[in-house]
């Protein structure tokens, strides 16, 4: 698990490089439409993956 958390860590750092590079394309009118479009679907792939880790425990039981 903590591995999991290690890599889901090193992702997020990943993306927000991404981001900030997107940004920064964006505002120069440097991004295209397929550019979006590619980031999009890694933001719902990491977004996917970050739902799975969030895990509600009440009184020992997991839902």
């Amino acid at each position: 698990m903590r591995q999991h958390k290690a890599a889901l860590a090193v992702r997020l750092h990943e993306m927000q490089w991404e981001l900030d590079e997107a940004a920064y394309e964006v505002g120069g009118g440097r991004f295209t439409a397929d550019q979006r479009f590619a980031l999009a679907d890694k933001l719902r792939a990491l977004a996917e993956e970050l739902g799975e880790d969030q895990v509600m425990t009440i009184d020992g039981s997991t839902l």
